[in-house]
């Protein structure tokens, strides 16, 4: 049986992509925002990993991470972060928040199935 990823993302074009890339691999599930992810969680869909955008709007990826770190039902979901944003206090306050890596945009696709790879094996 496939692992399930669920992706979030508000941008069309790298939803679409990043679910092309680990759809070969995983059952894929998206979302274009936090709302829309928390949505799918609470309606049973049970993802091995999660892949989040930062900065959507109605709830972005810094409230997701913490709403699903905070939450006993969700908190041992890995959570990978993808975002435009090189900022190294932005990238700790995240991991300080749960978010298990932090990958930024563009990202290079092995990198990407790599660090899903290794926190899937640690999981």
């Amino acid at each position: 049986m496939k692992k399930k990823i669920l992706i979030i993302d508000d941008k069309t074009e790298f939803r679409r992509l990043t679910k092309t890339i680990l759809s070969s691999k995983y059952e894929v599930q998206s979302a274009e925002n936090g709302i829309e992810g928390l949505a799918l969680l609470q309606s049973g869909f049970m993802p091995d990993l999660i892949v989040t955008d930062l900065m959507m709007p109605v709830l972005g990826g810094k409230d997701f991470v913490e709403q699903v770190k905070s939450s006993g039902a969700f908190s041992h979901i890995p959570v990978i972060v993808l975002s435009s944003i090189d900022k190294s206090d932005e990238k700790i306050k995240l991991i300080n928040l749960g978010a298990n890596d932090y990958l930024e945009k563009p990202y290079n696709p092995a990198e990407l199935l790599a660090r899903i790879e290794n926190l899937l094996k640690l999981k």
